[in-house]
């Protein structure tokens, strides 16, 4: 009895289940003449099994410039050790009938069918892969560049608190090279005496919801260099959880020079109040309304009230022996001359006080303070007794 039947049966059960694979076969001989094409090659590639078969591979993987790969050679390669990783899969460039160009992944078996021998060959798109593995690159690429360029130090420590990233500013900062401090503690970048408080305050960070803290809103945070100076830093930490490990991110910035600049501005800031305080002529800073927005103790000397004088009209303080400021003749005259002022005018008025009984001959000068874009940002009131 005959078993061709049974082999028909049987050929078309194979190529009625390689048909309904969703992924694209093919099958070669050996010098790279292909033998069958399913239904999704076929999809994948454009082409229909009559016009494929019996054409070279290459015809559907060309040879790609630049690219020294014989798709034949590898095929011969490859295909007897299919269980070595790197024989698994090789990326290639396909051609597909209208002439577009995929990605594709290509795999390999030997096999054989009527004691021919054969390969077996999967195409998998991977176009969608590819550009993803691409961007990843190119944002990789964007942050390393970021990484290296960035003006503050950049370090990065693991759940252990030991460093994986340090960059150049932080070399520049600290006095050490990455390839120093990369695997070491982070205590070492750390003053002595502030070494335990710093790991309790990671730690306290790393249990807590926030995924980032600035760590001097607590107490100020010192950095020590190499060479044993302690510094002052701004410090902003951020953690993130990539693939199951926690990274902690430190972004620093050394703020000695800031803050030298602060402490003369503060001082310079003092002297200035204690020569306008302690100023013999009575001295004003109004806004260009005339609302009194410094007024010295000399000026304030010469009021009748113990309630504070800033934010108020300078025309309505209750100055010494003068006439009500509601309607008086001389509240309108110096609030003519403060406006008047305000508008890039100097003005000079004389007025009389009282006090102890005794007349006080003044005169009120107003000088208007011009900002850099013209306009009067103040006028400055300076009272002068006169002789």
């Amino acid at each position: 009895m005959s078993d061709e039947p049974q082999d028909a049966q049987l050929a078309t059960f194979h190529e009625t289940v390689l048909n309904g694979l969703p992924e694209a076969i093919l099958a070669a001989t050996p010098q790279g003449a292909i033998t069958f094409v399913n239904a999704a090659a076929q999809a994948l590639l454009g082409y229909s099994a009559e016009e494929v078969l019996g054409q070279p591979l290459t015809l559907l993987v060309p040879p790609e410039p630049g690219r020294r790969v014989d798709i034949v050679q590898w095929l011969a390669r490859w295909a007897a050790a299919p269980d070595l990783e790197q024989s698994r899969f090789l990326d290639l460039t396909a051609r597909r009938k209208d002439g577009g160009e995929l990605t594709v992944e290509v795999r390999v078996r030997e096999g054989q069918v009527g004691g021919r021998t054969r390969y077996f060959i999967s195409v998998r798109d991977n176009t969608a892969r590819r550009q993803e593995q691409l961007a990843l690159k190119d944002a990789n690429l964007r942050a390393a560049r970021i990484l290296m360029v960035a003006e503050d130090a950049i370090v990065s420590i693991d759940a252990d608190q030991k460093i994986i990233l340090f960059n150049p500013a932080a070399e520049q900062m600290f006095g050490y090279s990455a390839e120093e401090m990369l695997g070491q503690g982070l205590d070492v970048l750390i003053p002595t005496l502030a070494r335990a408080g710093h790991a309790a305050h990671v730690e306290d960070f790393r249990r807590g919801k926030s995924a980032s803290r600035m760590m001097s809103e607590r107490a100020q945070v010192m950095g020590a260099r190499r060479n044993g100076e302690v510094f002052p830093l701004e410090a902003t930490i951020t953690k993130v959880t990539v693939a199951g490990a926690l990274t902690f991110t430190a972004h620093l910035r050394d703020v000695t020079e800031r803050n030298r600049a602060r402490d003369r501005l503060q001082e310079s800031e003092r002297r200035i109040r204690a020569v306008f305080d302690h100023a013999s002529e009575a001295i004003a800073l109004l806004s260009p309304e005339g609302a009194v927005l410094e007024i010295n103790r000399a000026g304030t000397a010469l009021t009748a009230t113990d309630r504070p004088l800033v934010g108020a009209p300078l025309w309505e303080a209750p100055w010494l022996g003068a006439e009500p400021a509601a309607g008086s003749t001389a509240a309108g005259q110096l609030r003519a001359a403060v406006l008047a002022a305000a508008e890039g005018q100097p003005q000079k008025i004389s007025a009389v006080l009282t006090r102890a009984g005794q007349p006080l001959p003044i005169e009120v000068r107003l000088t208007p303070i011009i900002g850099e874009d013209g306009k009067v940002d103040y006028v400055l009131a300076e009272g002068r007794f006169e002789a």
